[in-house]
């Protein structure tokens, strides 16, 4: 026998063949004892139960309202979208949303640290002009409210920081929109 003549053994076909079957008969196993609880609520072997995974099927709005309410059981207010948007001192900028001809925003901003300039508008999709429309516009450190939207385009805040450091705005909104963020 020469170096290079090294004999491989071969697995028989039948000792393949069952360590497939077993294969697929173990993954059975785990779908119908651990997934189906843990994902579905479906436990026909009684495992999932007793592990306390049905627990984690229940549908996302009952572990939603356990999750956000308060200590003395207030609930707070369910925000599709959060975001923390800095302007920087002495500087001012955009957050805007793409929202549908009669779709809605509900929103709720704060600012941490100072007043700003603010001035909540749209501007028309397609609209070449520069024509937007002002919503409201004040100095404040936060505003809430909705808006139904008069025309199909985008709309949101531009915000002027007048003070010597950066601020930290929470922006929360939920409805029917397209984020565009920062311009």
């Amino acid at each position: 026998m020469h170096m290079n003549d090294i004999e491989i053994p071969v697995q028989p076909l039948r000792t393949l063949i069952i360590s497939m079957v077993s294969a697929v008969l173990l993954a059975f196993f785990i779908l119908l004892a651990f997934v189906g609880p843990a994902e579905y609520a479906i436990d026909p072997t009684g495992i999932g139960k007793a592990l306390g995974l049905t627990a984690l099927a229940k549908p996302a709005e009952q572990n939603t309202k356990a999750v956000i309410s308060c200590p003395v059981g207030e609930q707070l207010a369910i925000w599709q979208d959060i975001v923390m948007i800095t302007v920087p001192a002495k500087s001012g900028l955009e957050y805007k949303f793409y929202i549908n001809q009669g779709a809605e925003i509900v929103y709720q901003w704060t600012a941490a640290g100072a007043d700003l300039y603010f001035d909540f508008h749209g501007e028309p999709a397609g609209n070449k002009t520069g024509y937007f429309k002002s919503y409201r516009e004040t100095t404040a450190s936060q505003s809430d409210g909705s808006l139904t939207a008069p025309f199909s385009g985008t709309h949101g805040w531009y915000w002027k920081n007048e003070s010597s450091h950066a601020v930290r705005i929470t922006l929360k909104t939920k409805g029917q929109y397209k984020i565009k963020g920062l311009i």
